[in-house]
């Protein structure tokens, strides 16, 4: 189809625009902006900081204040004659220091916009704005601004965007903000407002956007709110805000985004949320909400995050929650929901992270969870949950982060995890999981903390666990495995903290250890490891923490563990230990705790224990030693 416009049309269009362009070359040369208005923007300039200076170089003609920088000029009447004034200042984000005291806006009353956002204006909003009655959008966010809302501002009733965001406004919101009625954009929030949301903000019959979020307002939601009926946004997250949620906010059909949380609300969730079909995002976490999750929230099939984390939440989960499948975001954690984990989750293919922790939610975790192949965050975590791992897990190839501690999970770990090649984070600890760790838990190559403490694993630990370079955390702590400390450990340069507590692990330690040099903790107690303490553990440099404590080591306490002088506690005690107590241990100056009791060492105590001054516990019982700590 030909979208060009005919030639008669283009001449039409050439002769208006030669029209205008010839009818505005008089007017430009018979009048100027105002005098008062020049020099109040050039009095404003010079009192900013010399960076402003710098910024508003361009601001010096005095005939051409049009072309200046950020302004802009419009038409006015003077003395029953058109000339151009001032109608817009815009400066966003220049770095500009000062204050808006000095600025005369008696002479700038033909402002319809003013920009003044995300630079460095402190002091106060002065009184006297309170004349710009033509002023449309007022955007003074993201600076350093005190004091409080001047109640004038109520006069600025052509107003449409009012932004103080991110400021250090303090005082109450004053009652005759309501005077604004043609305000379509309201932000307050990251200020430190107190008080009570006025009623009066109910005559803002054209808002669209309200955030009054991250301040310190208290009292209930007033229920003039609920008149907002062309809202879209409202916020009122991270105040003290109290009572229960109105039920009537149902009728505000047109909120895309409704975030409550961080406040102090109880009572229940009520039913006529679900009439709210247009959302998108709904928060109403950290509150001390209670009672049931309503069956009509799955009527807000527009819905992407629902979060109704740490409140007081009873019952079971609704499985017609998986009616919500634009759900990106699901998290349901530290509540007291119990029951079942409903299969129907399995339907919220857009699912990408669920959290459902720290709740008494029994059962087997079900299969159909394998369906979410977008997830990367799965949390069961801390819930009473028993059965297998369900190999379908295996299939959730986007996986960084599964966490299933503290629950009563049985059986083995499923070989299909070795799947999840993007998981960063694997917590298994804290249930009843058996049999041998899976080989092909080496296939995890981007694991960065492996927890499977407090279990019941049998055999030893994989060769495999040696590919997993990129692993800052590995606890295998209270299990039953057995056989040697793996050679390949020492490829895992980038450990911090390794634990193999209380297993039945047997061999000698590997000199190779000395080689993780980013270790702060290593712990093998508890096991049956014997031979001596290599040398070479005095090259962990970083060790606060080296416990070594009932096993069957022999030999003496190598020299290189004065080298270890961030140290805090070193346990050997309820070994085979023998020969003298170097006297390098007396260099380890933030000792807090040192055990070595019950060995077989002989000799003085050296005198450079005299530089432990930290110590508050010391045992060397059950010894064959003389002397005293000088």
């Amino acid at each position: 189809m030909d979208m060009h416009p005919p030639p008669k049309m283009l001449a039409s269009l050439t002769i208006t625009i030669l029209m205008m362009i010839a009818s505005s070359v008089p007017l430009a040369s018979r009048a100027a902006v105002p005098e008062a208005q020049v020099r109040a923007l050039l009095a404003w300039k010079a009192s900013l900081d010399n960076q402003s200076q710098h910024a508003l170089h361009s601001w010096g003609n005095t005939a051409a204040p049009c072309n200046w920088r950020g302004i802009t000029c419009g038409t006015g009447v003077h003395r029953h004659q058109r000339r151009p004034v001032i109608s817009g200042i815009s400066l966003p984000e220049m770095r500009l220091g000062g204050t808006l005291e000095s600025l005369n806006f008696s002479a700038l009353r033909t402002l319809t916009h003013l920009d003044l956002s995300d630079n460095h204006i402190a002091g106060s909003i002065p009184p006297s704005m309170d004349v710009l009655g033509e002023l449309r959008a007022l955007l003074l966010q993201g600076n350093l601004i005190t004091g409080s809302i001047p109640l004038g501002l109520g006069n600025l009733t052509k107003l449409r965007s009012l932004m103080l965001h991110e400021n250090e406004v303090s005082g109450e919101i004053p009652r005759h903000i309501g005077n604004m009625i043609y305000l379509e954009t309201l932000n307050l929030s990251g200020n430190h407002l107190v008080g009570h949301i006025p009623s009066e903000i109910g005559h803002l019959k054209h808002l669209v956007r309200l955030d009054l979020s991250n301040n310190n307002l208290s009292g209930s939601i007033p229920y003039s709110v609920l008149d907002l009926t062309k809202l879209t946004t409202l916020y009122l997250y991270r105040n003290q805000l109290s009572g229960h949620i109105p039920r009537e906010l149902g009728h505000l059909v047109n909120l895309k985004d409704l975030a409550l949380s961080y406040n102090t609300l109880i009572g229940s969730i009520p039913n006529s949320l679900g009439n709210l079909t247009k959302l998108t995002t709904l928060y109403l976490n950290v509150n001390q909400l209670s009672g049931q999750n309503p069956r009509e929230l799955s009527r807000l099939l527009s819905l992407e995050i629902l979060d109704l984390r740490s409140n007081m939440l009873k019952g079971s989960i609704p499985n017609c929650l998986g009616n919500l499948t634009k759900l990106t975001t699901l998290y349901l954690y530290h509540n007291q929901l119990s029951g079942h984990i409903p299969q129907g989750l399995g339907r919220l293919v857009s699912l990408e992270d669920l959290e459902l922790s720290s709740n008494t939610l029994t059962g087997s975790i079900p299969n159909s969870i394998g369906k979410l192949t977008k997830l990367t965050t799965l949390h069961l975590y801390r819930n009473q949950l028993f059965g297998k791992i369900p190999q379908e897990l295996g299939r959730l190839v986007n996986l960084e982060d599964l966490e299933l501690s503290n629950n009563a999970l049985t059986g083995s770990i499923p070989n299909s995890i070795g799947n999840l090649t993007k998981l960063t984070i694997l917590f298994l600890s804290n249930n009843q999981i058996s049999r041998h760790i899976p080989q092909e838990l080496g296939r995890l190559v981007n694991l960065e903390d492996l927890e499977v403490s407090n279990n019941a694993l049998t055999g030893s630990i994989p060769n495999s666990m040696g590919n997993l370079t990129k692993l800052t955390t590995l606890y295998l702590n209270f299990n039953r495995l057995s056989g040697h400390i793996p050679r390949e450990l020492d490829y895992l340069e980038n450990l911090e903290k390794l634990s193999f507590w209380y297993n039945t692990l047997t061999g000698s330690m590997p000199n190779s250890l000395g080689n993780l040099t980013k270790l702060t903790t290593l712990c093998l107690s508890q096991n049956q490891i014997s031979g001596h303490i290599p040398q070479e553990l005095g090259h962990l440099v970083n060790i606060e923490d080296l416990e070594l404590r009932d096993n069957a080591l022999t030999g003496s306490i190598p020299n290189s563990i004065g080298n270890l002088t961030k140290l805090t506690i070193l346990y050997l005690d309820n070994n085979q230990l023998s020969g003298h107590i170097p006297r390098e241990l007396g260099y380890l100056v933030n000792l807090l705790s040192l055990s070595l009791r019950n060995n077989s060492l002989t000799g003085p105590i050296p005198n450079s224990f005299g530089n432990l001054r930290h110590l508050y516990k010391l045992d060397f019982g059950q010894n064959q030693l003389s002397g005293q700590i000088s």
